[in-house]
């Protein structure tokens, strides 16, 4: 709730509880505006609410702790570290006063625990997760008073202030410092603990929670998600531990550190996990969910390896306020989208998405669910992970341990559903249970890993699954990839990329558009040196037509169900991408190196059925 909800709701529970009268609100209000202080400041300068009372009206209100920091005792020690997290002049400002601090936790009397805006951004500045507790203006100000005074800035008041732009210049100043500068001072901190650490295995922990460590490793995070990486790596070796980050689908390294530096920054990141500290003797997934950038809802997807060198650490990067895009935006040209939309305005049947990890299947499933999402429809999911809320949408997190895709999707045809969507087909029983509920009056969606929508084809027959069941349910089957974009203020066009395009069309069988140009990567710092800013998708996308039903009946090889299918219209992937490169939007390399060459007319003859 907002500051003027939870004051209001504040006066409505002391006057039912019988400790204010209604004239007392009026005369607290008015000493309140007089003051330009909160009502609780009020109450308690006019004596009105005991302190006792208004504690725990704040309690019952806020659903948190409350605490009076003033007549909290905190050491210095504990005061410095947390000025180099929560500088004083935010403190000061925001009214804040920190108590506590845990491994990875800080515990904060703030005015407003409710509100989420105060603590997201505490988090920002610290880099560790917030537990607020509530207090009220004159206690927060008096222990800010007693333990904060030599960094005052002014005198220390209640302030009406947007707490992002509060922490916002400090932020930009962190993010401005060279990594280095980071990295040079918990190297040396990593050197000075040595020695403790190998005596006393807790002093690791000290180090864990030691602002220098912690404000290190979030930086590495930070620039990592500002740089747009979807992966981080954390990879200990003999020589050096290896910083590197996947962006655009391709791995840059973003740092090297003495191999000494291991152990503490992978402890740093599992504390932020809520992992034990000791090194691990099996894999572990856990989560990093609280609010390390400021003004974006992050999420840090945690994997951990063990490996004969230490923990390999990869960070998967979830981005909660990105906003789902159309096909259009995905990169769906006008032949692929409108055979997609056909087969999803259809009442029934199975629709596949397929491509390997990282291609951006879930990405098209939640365009197509945006469509399909509608007051008439019924749509319901199961996901593992839930990576992006859609109102309206049932979305079921499952997981193999307790609720696998099978079993909710056995419960969901209970749900009288109009749209189905599960997240992956992994074994028999899904595709079954998959395929029956296409055939009996529903639209499911969901993926596979294929390298090719023909593949998804075979993969379904050699499931053990009944061809005339794949055939009767199947309506449509779409590959993916994800290609980078060739940076627009570097590229540059070439007679030797030209040539090579007509080439390669060719060989391809690909008609080349008669305004071609293609162009090559260069490198700028527009695009850090890469030649290329951002993704976008292509598609190849098999319509089940009567021709595919007859050969997945009669059990053909994928080679002839894509020959096929190109005899219809459909284009390949290396087709698409092609396509893409002609029209400049990317370079022959990415072409060649994400898509395969159509096989050969002898090896078609070669393999005209499937064996199971």
């Amino acid at each position: 709730m907002t500051h003027q909800e939870l004051e209001q709701r504040l006066s409505e529970l002391l006057v039912e509880r019988g400790l204010l009268s209604a004239r007392a609100v009026e005369r607290a209000r008015e000493f309140q505006a007089s003051r330009r202080s909160t009502l609780a400041a009020a109450l308690v300068h006019l004596h009105l609410v005991p302190d006792d009372r208004l504690r725990l009206a704040l309690e019952e209100l806020t659903g948190v702790r409350a605490v009076d920091p003033s007549l909290i005792s905190v050491y210095p020690e504990f005061v410095e570290r947390m000025n180099l997290l929560i500088p004083p002049p935010i403190a000061q400002r925001l009214l804040v006063f920190p108590v506590q601090m845990e491994i990875n936790a800080i515990h904060v009397c703030m005015l407003n625990p409710t509100d989420g805006i105060t603590r997201r951004v505490l988090e920002a500045i610290s880099g560790c997760q917030v537990k607020p507790l509530v207090s009220y203006e004159p206690a927060v100000i008096a222990a800010l008073e007693k333990y904060y005074a030599p960094q005052a800035q002014g005198a220390i008041t209640y302030q009406p202030l947007d707490p992002a732009e509060v922490v916002g210049e400090v932020w930009r100043a962190l993010l401005a410092r060279p990594l280095e500068s980071y990295a040079d001072a918990a190297i040396g901190l990593i050197n000075r603990s040595r020695d403790a650490i190998m005596r006393d295995p807790g002093a690791l922990e000290q180090l864990v929670r030691d602002p220098i460590m912690i404000r290190f490793v979030q930086q590495i995070l930070c620039r990592a998600v500002e740089s747009g990486a979807s992966d981080v790596h954390i990879e200990p070796g003999n020589t050096c531990l290896r910083v590197r980050l996947r962006i655009d689908g391709a791995m840059q390294v973003m740092c090297t550190l003495p191999p000494a530096a291991g152990p503490a920054v992978l402890a740093r990141l599992k504390a932020m996990a809520e992992l034990p500290l000791e090194t691990a003797s099996t894999p572990q997934d856990a989560s990093i969910g609280y609010d390390l950038m400021l003004n974006r809802a992050i999420d840090l997807r945690f994997s951990l390896v063990p490996s004969v060198a230490g923990d390999t650490v990869v960070l998967r990067v979830l981005d909660r306020g990105t906003t789902r895009r159309t096909l259009v935006e995905l990169g769906a040209d006008e032949r692929s989208r409108a055979a997609i939309e056909a087969a999803i305005d259809l009442p029934n049947g199975l629709l596949l998405v397929t491509g390997p990890t990282g291609s951006g299947k879930s990405s098209t499933l939640y365009a197509l669910l945006d469509r399909l999402n509608a007051e008439d429809a019924s749509v319901i999911t199961a996901e593992d992970p839930v990576e992006s809320r859609i109102e309206g949408v049932t979305q079921v997190q499952c997981d193999q341990a307790t609720l696998t895709f099978a079993s909710a999707l056995r419960s969901f045809l209970r749900q009288d559903p109009d749209v189905v969507m599960v997240g992956e087909i992994r074994d028999l029983e899904t595709a079954d249970v998959a395929l029956k509920a296409a055939l009996t009056g529903h639209l499911v969606l969901s993926t596979l890993h294929t390298n090719d929508a023909a593949g998804a084809i075979l993969r379904l027959v050699n499931m053990s699954l009944e061809p005339f069941l794949i055939a009767s349910a199947l309506r449509l089957v779409i590959a993916q990839r994800l290609v980078r974009r060739l940076c627009a203020s570097c590229k540059r066009p070439t007679p030797q990329a030209q040539e090579r395009l007509i080439e390669v069309c060719a060989a391809s069988e690909l008609a080349v558009p008669p305004d071609a140009c293609a162009y090559e990567s260069v490198g700028c710092p527009s695009c850090r040196g890469t030649g290329y800013r951002g993704r976008t998708g292509i598609f190849e996308v098999l319509r089940v037509t009567e021709r595919i039903e007859d050969l997945i009946l009669s059990r053909a090889s994928a080679t002839t169900i894509r020959e096929a299918a190109r005899g219809e219209g459909m284009h390949t992937l290396r087709d698409a991408a092609l396509l893409r490169a002609a029209a400049a939007e990317t370079s022959l390399s990415e072409v060649l190196q994400h898509t395969i060459a159509p096989t050969s007319a002898a090896e078609i003859n070669e393999s005209r059925t499937v064996h199971v």
